[in-house]
């Protein structure tokens, strides 16, 4: 449960399910996904230090794989792992509930 207490971290494994990125695109993709657009009022923006954070965390958790190329120019893609995987489908019932009880 403490993995879920952090901020950001079902975006970043949502937008690494889709499959292996690059680190800028990741950045990316996990700010376009903010403001929610059922929660418009809303403003969340991932900073750069805090999704390099959170990816660390992730990877020490077994979460999330960073691989490097060894020649210039170097790319570091990052990707989900089985665990990840498992993770985000686990949390598949809490988002219906969520959705179905909105108005809590």
């Amino acid at each position: 449960m403490r993995i879920l207490r952090r901020e950001w971290v079902t975006d970043i494994l949502e937008v690494l399910a889709a499959g292996p990125i690059q680190y800028g695109a990741l950045l990316q993709a996990v700010r376009d996904r903010t403001p929610d657009p059922q929660h418009p009022s809303e403003q969340r923006y991932i900073q750069d230090s805090v999704l390099n954070r959170t990816l660390n965390k992730l990877r020490d958790e077994a979460l999330v794989l960073r691989d490097r190329e060894e020649r210039f120019p170097y790319h570091t893609t990052y990707r989900i792992t089985v665990a990840g995987r498992q993770l985000l489908d686990a949390l598949g019932p809490l988002a219906s509930w969520s959705e179905q009880h909105q108005g809590l």
